[in-house]
């Protein structure tokens, strides 16, 4: 199944060519630590996940057209 993938600020040094946005097929039941794995990003480096505009934990599960925003962590204030 395919799901689509933002890369936010410098975890995008782990996607091939540093794409913003990347298309990927994955098996069925691919949680989004394995989709992290997939692409190659370092997962013991500092992440956060959004799936279908909530923020998500390693175990979600992805569906079909899913869409993921991987992005830093986030300080201010």
């Amino acid at each position: 199944m395919r799901v689509v993938v933002d890369v936010m600020g410098p975890l995008q040094r782990f996607i091939k060519d540093q794409q913003r946005r990347v298309e990927v097929e994955v098996e069925e039941g691919t949680t989004l630590l394995g989709l992290l794995i997939q692409l190659g990003i370092d997962t013991n480096e500092p992440w956060n996940a959004s799936l279908n505009g909530t923020l998500g934990d390693s175990s979600n599960v992805l569906t079909e057209e899913s869409s993921v925003i991987v992005f830093p962590p986030i300080a201010g204030g």
